[in-house]
C-alpha cells in the first residue's frame, strides 16, 4: 500500500506525523541552535569582557530557553534530567576554554571526543535514571492496584 494511499484512510495520523516533523524542526533544531549561539556568546563575554556579541543577562535565559525548547522538540517534556544531556558538552567545552595552554584539542579525534563524549555518556546515565524510576513507578502502581495481581509462575 502506497504512503499517499495509507495517508487517505488515516489523515489523523499523516496530520499527527506532520506536527512531530514540525515541532522537532522548529523546537529540538531551533532550540540546539538557540542554546549554542547563546553559550558561545555568553562563554565569549567570559572570555573576554570588552566582547559585545550578548549580555550575560540576556544569553542566560535563552540558554535555558533553548534547552526547554529541545525537550518539547524532541518529546520528552517532563523530564527534566534530559537537561544534563544538552548542558554536558557546553560544559565541558567551557571548562576547557579556561585552560587554554593544555594540550586538548591537539588533534581532530580528541576534540571529537571531547565534544561528543559528554553528551553520550551524560545521556546513558539520564536514560538509565529513567528507566529505574519508569520501573519504581510500574511497581507502586501494581502494589497500589485494587485488582488482584496474576499468579507467578512460583505459586502454581
Amino acid at each position: 500500500m502506497s504512503n499517499q494511499r495509507m495517508a487517505d484512510r488515516h489523515p489523523q495520523k499523516a496530520i499527527y506525523k506532520l506536527w512531530l516533523a514540525t515541532r522537532f524542526m522548529v523546537f529540538g533544531v531551533g532550540g540546539f541552535v538557540l542554546l549554542i549561539v547563546c553559550w558561545v556568546g555568553l562563554v565569549s563575554r567570559i572570555d573576554d569582557p570588552r566582547e559585545q556579541f550578548l549580555h550575560p543577562a540576556v544569553a542566560l535565559p535563552l540558554v535555558l530557553a533553548g534547552a526547554l525548547m529541545i525537550l518539547f522538540g524532541v518529546g520528552e517534556w517532563g523530564r527534566w534530567a534530559y537537561l544534563w544531556v544538552f548542558f554536558s558538552t557546553p560544559l565541558v567545552v567551557s571548562a576547557m576554554l579556561l585552560f587554554p595552554d593544555s594540550n586538548w584539542g591537539n588533534s581532530k579525534e580528541a576534540g571529537v571526543l571531547i565534544i561528543s563524549l559528554p553528551m553520550i555518556l551524560s545521556y546513558l546515565v539520564v536514560r538509565q535514571y529513567y528507566r529505574w524510576i519508569d520501573a519504581k513507578n510500574a511497581n507502586a502502581s501494581a502494589e497500589s492496584s485494587p485488582l488482584p495481581s496474576p499468579p507467578s509462575e512460583k505459586q502454581k
